[in-house]
């Protein structure tokens, strides 16, 4: 973000080489307009001569196809006595051939058949044995869960444990991210204001060079997170039916679920959960926000 000191320098440079830029306009606009006038005398002249070629193209190009036609319909017909011919030789052996394929296929079927009965009595015997086996193998892990449940057990009230201590530890993270959060963003607004300031002052300068007229430049009005977040008969509204939601939740809800309900912003829903806190009218539990 530029500071204060190097939006005045940009400006003083901008001014500075103002007349420099009207007149380098000027004559990029002299320059422009006699390149394009010879570029549309090139045009023309290039278009007289394609027209040209294009018409005795056009006509070439009827010669060629007319021939090319009357030679294909000749090599077709020819083609086609050909055909005629060959099929008639072939149809005999074709229909042996066809005879041939339909005993083969019969005779495909009936081994078909026979496999697939021969593989429905072994699918059965193999279901039978599976199903034993899978009994036998339940039977032992029944078992072996007996033996293992209290040790597992014992090993989930130690992961609980670890998991609230880390949800507290990262609830204090998260707290102090917030607050170097908040003073960057402090920091930031009063950086961006003062660029603001010098870019109007250079807006005004600008304009004034061009208009041959002082203009007065108007300060730079920040607001605050306060005045942002005004009450407004909206926000109002979506305050109350957000506490609705939370009663109709007695077992809480997390900020996330609240966002994606209500489509608003992360911080707008933050600011309405804090008011309602306030207010005696919800509490936070951990991550988990009920209606008291």
């Amino acid at each position: 973000m530029p500071t204060r000191e190097e939006m005045r320098s940009l400006a003083e440079e901008i001014v500075g080489s103002y007349a420099d830029r009207v007149a380098g306009i000027a004559e990029l606009r002299e320059t422009v307009k006699m390149d394009l006038k010879g570029f549309q005398d090139s045009r023309t002249a290039m278009a007289k001569e394609l027209h040209a070629d294009l018409a005795k193209s056009v006509s070439d190009m009827k010669v060629a196809v007319s021939t090319q036609l009357k030679e294909l319909d000749a090599s077709h017909t020819a083609m086609s006595r050909e055909l005629k011919t060959d099929l008639a030789k072939v149809r005999p052996a074709l229909a042996e051939e066809d005879r041939k394929r339909q005993a083969e296929a019969r005779e495909f079927i009936g081994e078909l058949c026979q496999a697939v009965a021969e593989g429905k009595a072994t699918v059965k015997t193999l279901l039978n044995e599976f199903d034993s086996a899978y009994q036998a193998m339940s039977q032992e892990l029944k078992a072996d869960l007996g033996k293992i449940c209290p040790a597992l057990k014992e090993e989930d009230r130690k992961r609980q444990s670890e998991a609230r201590q880390f949800k507290g530890e990262l609830a204090k993270a998260v707290a102090e991210g917030k607050a170097a959060t908040h003073a960057l963003l402090g920091d930031f607004g009063e950086m961006q204001a003062a660029a603001r300031e010098e870019w109007q002052i250079l807006s005004a300068t600008m304009l004034a060079q061009r208009m041959g007229a002082a203009v007065e430049v108007e300060p730079v009005i920040e607001k605050t997170v306060e005045e942002a977040t005004e009450i407004t008969p909206e926000t109002a509204a979506l305050s109350d039916r957000v506490f609705e939601y939370l009663a109709n939740h007695p077992d809480g809800t997390r900020l996330v679920e609240l966002e994606q309900e209500f489509g608003v912003a992360r911080i707008q829903m933050a600011r309405l959960l804090k008011d309602l806190m306030d207010e005696n009218k919800v509490k936070k539990q951990e991550l988990l926000y009920l209606a008291i």
